[in-house]
């Protein structure tokens, strides 16, 4: 990361569903504009808790959270919205009764309305799969078109930082790239991004930098390329002795 202030970090973070059993535990993380970070670790290392607390879904006991210079640690998860962060849940990401105009048109309503018309067609711009059929009902949708639609409304708002867990989760390997290009073209715009992935390789292909969490920690950390490379790390934490080294 450059020297420059973080675009979002957290401080001591501590949180969970319940205060007396914290799931994550004092994370400290810092993550430079532009940068595209994937944060990795065994199942239960609390990977996905950290990113929800971070968007304002979970329970924060201590520690803080920054968006550029704004503590945003209290802020309710459609305030942080408004503020530039952008989070793309696994699942309940889309509303499936809805087309996908309507879809657009709902993340859409948190702008004003002069603007609104103009984002929609950015993302249709963007994801032509989704320009060429608004009507269709979203719950209709593959899984890899689910995810493109859940991408195109978190940016709706132009978000400075795009938070996404597990975005892969049972997508075939051709749509995982698929959608893993996109992440790296939309990254490659300017948006700050931040991946959960059990994908590891696929996710440490794109990504510029990894956390590996152990326990709600991060208990490693260095430059995608280096920890794709690395033996000792991808047995450890990464699952590495499975087919293909590609769990997490």
């Amino acid at each position: 990361m450059s020297e420059a202030a973080p675009v979002l970090a957290t401080k001591s973070l501590v949180s969970g569903y319940e205060r007396d059993l914290p799931i994550v535990r004092g994370v400290d993380m810092a993550v430079g504009a532009g940068e595209f970070v994937v944060l990795l670790g065994p199942n239960g290392a609390g990977k996905s808790t950290l990113v929800k607390t971070i968007a304002g879904l979970v329970p924060v006991h201590s520690g803080t959270v920054t968006l550029g210079s704004r503590e945003i640690t209290a802020l309710p998860a459609h305030l942080k919205v408004r503020h530039g962060l952008a989070f793309v849940p696994q699942t309940e990401n889309i509303f499936a009764s809805l087309t996908i105009h309507e879809n657009l048109q709902v993340a859409a309503n948190i702008l004003p309305r002069e603007r609104r018309a103009e984002r929609i067609g950015a993302q249709y711009a963007m994801f032509p799969d989704l320009a060429a059929r608004p009507g269709q009902r979203a719950g209709a949708l593959s899984g890899g078109q689910r995810q493109m639609l859940a991408v195109a409304r978190a940016l709706i708002v132009e978000p400075s930082v795009l938070i996404l867990d597990e975005p892969s989760a049972g997508l075939s390997p051709k749509i995982v790239g698929d959608v893993f290009e996109r992440l790296s073209e939309i990254n490659r715009q300017g948006v700050t991004t931040i991946l959960v992935e059990q994908n590891v390789r696929a996710a440490l292909a794109i990504g510029s930098r990894a956390l590996i969490l152990v326990e709600g920690r991060i208990a490693h950390e260095g430059s995608a390329a280096a920890l794709l490379d690395d033996p000792i790390v991808a047995e450890l934490y990464l699952g590495a002795r499975q087919a293909g080294g590609a769990a997490a």
